[in-house]
């Protein structure tokens, strides 16, 4: 659910990126359009910084296991 809701975020600011319209104009468009956009934008980036430190952790953690045992399997098996 989180995919799909940061991808309509995402697209939605391509389409204002590349819009003619100036900044200001677009930044009045959206809040017009969407009360309240700004503040869901930067709880989902929020949430989203959480989500990929999260992940960074496990990935480090599962990284520094998965070398550990390589070394004590190749330990084990250079004493054969």
């Amino acid at each position: 659910m989180l995919g799909v809701i940061l991808g309509a975020v995402a697209g939605a600011i391509a389409g204002f990126l590349l819009s003619p319209r100036s900044g200001p104009e677009n930044r009045e468009k959206l809040v017009e359009a969407v009360p309240g956009a700004p503040e869901a934008a930067n709880r989902a980036s929020e949430d989203l910084k959480v989500r990929l430190e999260e992940a960074r952790a496990a990935y480090e953690a599962g990284a520094a296991e998965t070398r550990a045992r390589m070394e004590r399997e190749f330990e084990d098996r250079s004493k054969s």
